[in-house]
C-alpha cells in the first residue's frame, strides 16, 4: 500500500517535468528576433541598453530591472527569464506578456539574459 503514493508522486514530477517548455537553440535569427521584440515592447521601460533607463521609466514604482547589474528576482537563466516574461513578477510592475508568440518570448529571454554577458 505504500508504494501508491511514491507512484503519484513520481507520476506528477514526471509530468511537471515534461510539461515545463525547454528553450530552443538560441540561433543568429532567433537572437536577431529577440533584439527586434525587445527594442519594441521591453525598452521604453527598461531602455534600448537594459539598464532600466528607458522614456517611460521614470514614471514606474519599482523602477524597471537594470537587466545589465540587478539581480534577477526569478532567477537569470534563459528559462526563468521566458517564465518572468510569460507570467509578469507579483508586486512590481512587470506585468506577463502570454501574447506575445512563444518563439519571440524565447527569443527575447536570449536578448535579455545577453545583456547580463556583456
Amino acid at each position: 500500500m505504500r508504494a501508491w503514493p511514491l507512484a503519484v508522486i513520481f507520476a506528477t514530477t514526471i509530468a511537471v517535468a515534461l510539461a515545463a517548455p525547454s528553450p530552443p537553440p538560441p540561433t543568429a535569427q532567433r537572437l536577431a528576433r529577440g533584439k527586434a521584440v525587445y527594442e519594441h515592447n521591453c525598452a521604453p521601460c527598461h531602455g534600448v541598453t537594459g539598464e532600466g533607463n528607458g522614456p517611460v521609466a521614470f514614471a514606474l514604482k519599482p523602477p524597471p530591472r537594470n537587466f545589465v547589474k540587478d539581480t534577477f528576482k526569478a532567477g537569470d537563466r534563459v528559462d526563468q527569464v521566458f517564465a518572468t516574461i510569460t507570467n509578469g513578477l507579483p508586486n512590481t510592475q512587470m506585468v506577463g506578456y502570454p501574447q506575445i508568440p512563444e518563439d519571440d518570448r524565447w527569443a527575447l529571454a536570449y536578448h535579455v539574459v545577453g545583456f547580463r554577458k556583456k
